[in-house]
């Protein structure tokens, strides 16, 4: 069973057409998933390293970046 436009229908009794249809959705909206987890999981990762390589910079650049520049 699945929603569309608030109305419950069943997709046993969709055509061959329609059939494909579902399925495409399903694929399509089985990937934006996978997608979202890959967008976190990189974000995650992403900050991970950045917070490394804060935290190894040479201390001349971490002078330069706070505007001493001494």
């Amino acid at each position: 069973m699945f929603i569309i436009d608030e109305k419950e229908y069943d997709e046993n009794k969709l055509n061959d057409q329609g059939k494909v249809a579902f399925v495409q959705i399903q694929n399509i909206a089985n990937k934006r998933n996978q997608l979202a987890l890959q967008n976190d999981e990189l974000n995650v990762l992403s900050e991970h390293y950045g917070k490394i390589l804060k935290d190894n910079l040479p201390a001349e650049l971490e002078k330069e970046e706070d505007g001493t520049g001494e």
